[in-house]
């Protein structure tokens, strides 16, 4: 819980309390995370399931393939530390705390997030109607390093986050506990008041159409495919209909978060419906998702790039060179050179399958994990394009939380024998 709390409060430490210690901060969350590792460790709390040793492996061969670069490639010490810091340290979040999330855990840890999702719609539309110099729009970087919405006047939120890519992946998380909510019968809801429930709707609402941001927008209508998907697997009428209210009082949403934020309004509908805007959106999908297969010169080993972006070269001189941009995900790829570089990337899309298979299962048990296919709609895309690589820390522990809950609910459903202390199991 200590390292939720810091990847939610860690961009506004830097950018607004701290800003003279942003670099460190950076890592602020690492902390609780260090502590929780070590006590497992210690006591032999580790789940010795699948999901551990399929980390266990992917580790080691991203270790084997650091040094590798460090031998032949003249990789310097530092960029390979901390791109094995952006792999493998929060792996264990995905097989050590499934451990603790039982139901009463997993309630509160829901209930939380559901609290947070009003005031960050309000920070939000704040934001978004403040000018790109207000000191509540300021980045670690300094003042006036906000984002405008293209073809708007308005700034594109980060809520309590340091940049728009972490407060787009919140705002798909955000937008999937609200649905996995509506899925529930009223008496089982994390909150008995509807009236509540419609004022998560909202504000989670709110959040995304004031991004300015594309991706929380598709993240958000991942979590609403997945919560339909949920759905029809329960051949639930009611649950069907009220689904049906949902798509009906979207207009009405829409309505309301015009009437508080116009400009980001009429930016977001822009950038989704403007020809360019599509054109360019059409682009860097296909730069996401099959990009990797020929933008990449051929390189066996890569240059180990690490975070990918201030840590890689790119002079046209540099035989390793590595294209650099907000959109294609070769920065997160050829690192490990072409070959290995899309065995990654099957790696991450078998992922995002794993966790849609996953989320099936939770969801059909008895009792079913209503949040499972709204996250795993949220979480599969983002697993797919490395985003929780390319911009880690930050994605990376947002997701592997939420992919946590969802083995947590197998986990204490289906394999509660897994999980005893390795010094008793032998």
């Amino acid at each position: 819980m200590a390292g939720w709390i810091c990847v939610l409060l860690q961009g506004a430490l830097r950018k607004w309390a701290f800003p003279s210690l942003a670099k460190p901060l950076y890592l602020v969350q690492d902390v609780p995370l260090i502590i929780a590792y070590g006590y497992a460790v210690l006591k032999g709390h580790i789940w010795a399931g699948k999901v551990a040793l399929g980390c266990c492996l992917v580790a080691l061969l991203l270790s084997m393939q650091t040094l590798a670069q460090l031998i032949f490639v003249d990789l310097q010490l530092k960029t390979a530390i901390i791109g094995l810091h952006q792999y493998i340290y929060y792996l264990p979040i995905l097989f050590l705390f499934p451990m603790c999330l039982k139901h009463k855990e997993m309630r509160r840890f829901i209930r939380w997030n559901l609290l947070i999702i009003i005031p960050m719609g309000v920070l939000g539309t704040v934001q978004s109607r403040s000018g790109k110099s207000a000191w509540i729009n300021r980045t670690a970087a300094g003042d006036e390093t906000a984002f405008s919405i293209a073809g708007s006047t308005a700034i594109r939120a980060t809520g309590t986050f340091n940049f728009t890519q972490s407060y787009s992946i919140w705002c798909g998380i955000a937008a999937a506990l609200v649905i996995g909510e509506w899925i529930l019968p009223p008496e089982k809801r994390s909150f008995k008041s509807r009236l509540l429930l419609i004022a998560f709707s909202i504000s989670a609402s709110m959040a995304t159409m004031v991004s300015g941001s594309r991706t929380a927008i598709l993240l958000g209508a991942g979590a609403f495919f997945g919560g339909l998907v949920a759905a029809l697997l329960q051949r639930d009428q009611k649950l069907i209909l009220r689904f049906v209210g949902i798509v009906l009082a979207m207009p009405v949403v829409a309505g309301l978060a015009y009437l508080l934020a116009p400009d980001a309004f009429t930016g977001n509908l822009n950038r989704l419906s403007h020809p360019e805007n599509q054109r360019e959106m059409s682009t860097r999908i296909e730069q996401l998702t099959v990009g990797f297969l020929s933008e990449p010169e051929f390189s066996f080993l890569g240059k180990g790039i690490g975070t990918g972006i201030q840590a890689a070269s790119s002079s046209s001189t540099d035989p390793y060179s590595v294209k650099l941009s907000e959109w294609d995900n070769i920065r997160g790829v050829q690192e490990l050179g072409t070959f290995a570089g899309i065995a990654l990337v099957m790696t991450r899309y078998l992922a995002a399958l794993l966790v849609i298979a996953a989320a099936v299962r939770a969801q059909l048990q008895r009792p079913g994990f209503a949040y499972a296919l709204p996250i795993a709609f949220t979480v599969a895309p983002t697993l797919a394009i490395g985003d929780m690589w390319r911009t880690a820390p930050m994605v990376a522990t947002q997701v592997f939380y939420f992919m946590a809950l969802i083995c947590g609910a197998i986990l204490y459903r289906r394999e509660s024998q897994s999980i005893a202390p390795l010094n008793r199991a032998g």
